[in-house]
């Protein structure tokens, strides 16, 4: 009896992910017919989820939003450019992160700092588990501009330093003097959290 729950089961989920993937389409095919409803709903859809790779970027709530409507106005833009609906939340999400690496690049200054061997300090695991995780993006939102982008794209997103060099226009040597800052900044906020 457990072998045909189980098709059952699968089979509603895989029923829903062609429900999801199908009203997906239909929206996308409807804006790019123009239909500002479509467009409201393609908005409502993905808001939360570019609004939180934005945050990672930006230093507030509002530049969020502000980064998260230019990442929607290049999208729509694009739309015809997406050819495979099943990566469409992939597309979107890389759409969001290349905005606001654009924006920390029109806001970096201009510095050549190159530090290849950067001691890396260690954050213990007890005092992050802790932490919740809206009072960590809080923490992280508190560096500098291009240390919270290579420290968004180095641990959170998975880039090596050599893409995010290439990304941000800087050294592989300054992309990890920036992850050492990062880290070291994080670190002392830790300790000023913690006491």
């Amino acid at each position: 009896m457990a072998p045909n729950h189980v098709r059952l089961t699968l089979t509603s989920v895989e029923a829903e992910q062609n429900t999801e993937r199908t009203e997906l389409e239909a929206i996308v095919a409807a804006c790019l017919q123009g239909e500002r409803q479509a467009q409201q709903r393609l908005y409502q859809q993905f808001y939360n989820p570019l609004f939180s790779i934005c945050l990672r970027y930006a230093t507030d709530h509002d530049e969020a939003a502000s980064l998260v409507n230019q990442a929607f106005l290049k999208a729509f833009q694009a739309l015809e450019q997406c050819k495979d609906l099943q990566a469409f939340p992939a597309w979107i999400n890389r759409i969001a992160v290349n905005v606001c690496l654009d924006h920390i690049r029109k806001m970096k200054p201009r510095r050549t700092a190159a530090l290849e061997d950067a001691p890396e300090p260690a954050i213990p695991s007890s005092a992050l588990d802790k932490i919740a995780a809206e009072d960590l993006l809080k923490m992280v939102q508190q560096l500098p501009p291009a240390s919270r982008a290579v420290f968004s794209l180095y641990v959170v997103e998975g880039y090596k330093h050599e893409e995010i060099a290439q990304q941000l226009g800087m050294s592989v040597g300054t992309s990890r003097w920036h992850l050492s800052v990062a880290k070291k900044e994080l670190k002392r906020i830790l300790q000023n959290y913690q006491s």
